[in-house]
């Protein structure tokens, strides 16, 4: 009875130190997991693989760059250039900056500029400002059917081009998706209609208050955000323009940005009655700037300067005398810039370089 007694005990000590033995690896387990995914949220190297596994899948994924903007990220001015590199000659003519990304990333890199947009108008096409339905409607198969589209103040919406892209594309003009559903807008006499996009025979009511989402910002699904706008105005001070970017920044999904900032020199620039020369400000970080860079921290990169300070060295140009006096005078070399506002392929070249560095340092690819 006594040995029977012993045999019972041992065992029941045996299973209890089973079962502390698997919660504490359990524990540890999950203590592992959260830490690997914090990280992944926060630094994601999506060029290289260290899995053996990954390297051999089909089905790897490769992040997408989601890059928005105005004339300066859709390339405006851009034309024939060559430079040299570790590949040899190569042809950047007619490269805008997202060209030079998608180069030396490697990663599906996307360009949402459009030109002559507003801060606002940017924001509103990738959904950080909301656009809605402002009355209810119906819309019947094979008919045009007037709609109103307001903000979240009730005023009334109107961009060149409802679909998010930039008019000079194979996109369809003017689509939209309201829950899911795919419209096309058009517009007449300053009226906007909205039609049911495809074959379909049916009939769909839309009520007050739901949300319209360009095509654009629809299909994009946003692994790193980059964002350059405010040079066309949509802002009355720094506060405003920065909440503009903050909303981009919430409404794509992802923390892993990169905010550039304007390359205008700074007597020229929207804000340019701060300043009576571009020379007093120099290197230094003109009062946008800075508020950016209070605002963004290393997420954001003073292009200005860094093209002042690298783009010749990048693209391999001798500067002559007038880009030593545009440096000397605080202004972004003139051998590098297609007008007063725009840069040529060498710029916008030099420009994507930078936006490539500042990733690397950000830890993005």
């Amino acid at each position: 009875m006594k040995r029977w007694i012993k045999s019972i005990f041992i065992l029941c000590i045996v299973c209890i130190i089973s079962v502390v033995t698997v919660l504490g690896v359990n524990i540890t387990n999950k203590e592992e997991v959260s830490g690997e995914t914090i990280g992944i949220n926060t630094i994601p190297v999506y060029a290289e693989s260290n899995s053996e596994s990954d390297s051999n899948s089909d089905n790897q994924s490769v992040a997408n760059v989601v890059c928005w903007g105005d004339s300066i990220t859709y390339g405006l001015g851009s034309g024939e250039a060559y430079v040299e590199n570790e590949d040899g000659t190569l042809d950047i003519s007619d490269w805008a900056y997202t060209d030079a990304l998608a180069y030396y990333t490697g990663l599906n890199v996307y360009n949402l500029g459009v030109c002559g947009e507003t801060s606002y108008d940017i924001a509103m096409r990738q959904g950080g400002i909301k656009m809605y339905i402002g009355k209810s409607v119906t819309v019947k198969s094979g008919k045009k059917t007037r709609v109103s589209i307001v903000n979240s103040d009730g005023d009334s919406v109107l961009l060149e081009n409802f679909n998010g892209y930039e008019t000079d594309n194979s996109e369809v003009d003017n689509l939209v998706y309201i829950d899911d559903v795919l419209y096309q807008l058009s517009l007449n006499n300053g009226a906007v209609y909205i039609s049911l996009y495809g074959d379909t025979t049916q009939s769909v009511k839309i009520k007050k208050g739901t949300q319209v989402v360009t095509k654009a910002a629809h299909d994009m699904q946003t692994d790193i955000l980059i964002i350059e706008m405010g040079s066309n105005g949509g802002w009355d001070d720094y506060d405003e323009l920065i909440s503009q970017y903050k909303a981009m920044i919430a409404n794509s999904g992802t923390q892993c940005y990169i905010i550039i900032g304007d390359t205008d020199n700074p007597d020229e620039a929207i804000d340019s009655e701060n300043y009576n020369s571009s020379k007093e400000v120099g290197l230094n970080d003109t009062l946008w700037e800075a508020a950016l860079r209070e605002a963004f921290g290393d997420h954001f990169i003073n292009m200005r300067t860094y093209l002042m300070q690298n783009a010749l060295d990048i693209v391999g140009l001798e500067p002559v005398e007038e880009d030593v006096q545009d440096i000397a005078d605080g202004r972004v070399p003139e051998t590098i810039k297609y007008d007063f506002t725009h840069l040529n392929a060498y710029g916008y070249y030099a420009y994507g370089v930078g936006v490539y560095e500042k990733g690397v340092e950000l830890g993005y690819w």
